[in-house]
């Protein structure tokens, strides 16, 4: 492959290879399986392309691809990431803001019931008292 051609032949040769690359896991949507630590994996990606590693350090082309890769496929996964704490984040807070509401309620509704039961008794001792005035018990005479 690189028998009788130069350094700058054998570079182009590696930054198409790299395009070509990073177009096919774009293609597949598998960039997933090179990851390491938030990039791509270089020591994968030059034993699959067959070169060196360093000419992923080297070739100025060659790094800027993999770096915009990199950066494309990874920032995404970190910003999907940082939406979906935040969102729970919420969601929790809203989710506790709910149970000491619940709790404050509950406690009224049991205020409200005991009151309720009172307010009843009272009721029940009037409506005898009434029945008593009306019928002409002794003593409630009109």
């Amino acid at each position: 492959m690189t028998k009788g051609k130069n350094g700058q032949q054998i570079a182009q040769e590696n930054i198409k290879l790299v395009q070509a690359w990073i177009d096919e896991r774009n293609a597949a949507r598998d960039w997933h399986e090179y990851e390491y630590s938030g990039k791509i994996n270089r020591r994968v990606l030059a034993e699959e392309l067959g070169f060196a590693k360093s000419v992923c350090t080297q070739n100025k082309a060659v790094r800027a691809l993999i770096e915009e890769a990199d950066s494309y496929w990874f920032r995404k996964i970190d910003e999907d990431k940082k939406s979906h704490e935040a969102a729970r984040e919420r969601a929790e807070k809203q989710s506790g803001m709910a149970a000491v509401s619940n709790n404050a309620l509950t406690q009224r509704i049991a205020e409200l019931e005991a009151e309720n039961r009172q307010l009843q008794r009272e009721l029940i001792k009037f409506k005898k008292q009434q029945t008593l005035v009306q019928s002409g018990a002794a003593g409630f005479k009109l």
